[in-house]
């Protein structure tokens, strides 16, 4: 018996392991499409209130559909990896100019829309340069590190993790 494989698209060969797992679901498109509107009006929550405000709408996000909720780690992080570039052509159409705090911030409401436990983190730099400490941000999966590289954790003391509490997994601290 042969079986057919899902076909990929021509540049999800690029992604990290996508050799060991299976593919994830495909998003539907009216499930993206509502990520995309979740994202950019958090985004414009953030830009206009501040983080506060920002944090509370991440804890309090709903998932659109629970179409991934059920997908193994692997494949909830090759989904992610999948919806990073809709997630951030959203955030260019909002706040072109973003940094990190923004960006992660728009990765995990994304996710967190798709049903995913992605989390903000926000660190301070372990050491401190003329007397001032740096403070960073970045997006986390099941413990990956999404939309930066992957060692950005051993520079930074993590001073704050925030997720939705309506997706199981993610931390709404």
């Amino acid at each position: 018996m042969h079986v057919r494989e899902r076909p990929t698209a021509s540049w999800e060969h690029l992604l990290w392991d996508t050799d060991r797992t299976p593919p994830p679901p495909p998003v539907p498109p009216r499930v993206r499409l509502l990520a995309a509107i979740r994202t950019a009006q958090a985004v414009r929550v953030l830009r206009r209130r501040g983080w506060p405000e920002a944090q509370r709408r991440l804890i309090d996000t709903h998932p659109a559909s629970a179409f991934a909720a059920v997908l193994s780690p692997p494949a909830s992080i090759g989904l992610a990896r999948r919806e990073v570039l809709p997630c951030l052509l959203t955030l260019r159409l909002v706040a072109p100019e973003a940094l990190c705090l923004p960006r992660s911030f728009a990765l995990a409401t994304y996710l967190s829309v798709l049903g995913q436990p992605a989390e903000v983190v926000v660190a301070r730099q372990r050491s401190s340069v003329g007397g001032r400490f740096s403070f960073h941000a970045w997006a986390e999966l099941h413990g990956e590190v999404l939309g930066d590289i992957p060692g950005v954790r051993t520079g930074f003391a993590v001073l704050q993790r925030v997720g939705s509490r309506h997706v199981p997994g993610a931390s709404p601290r």
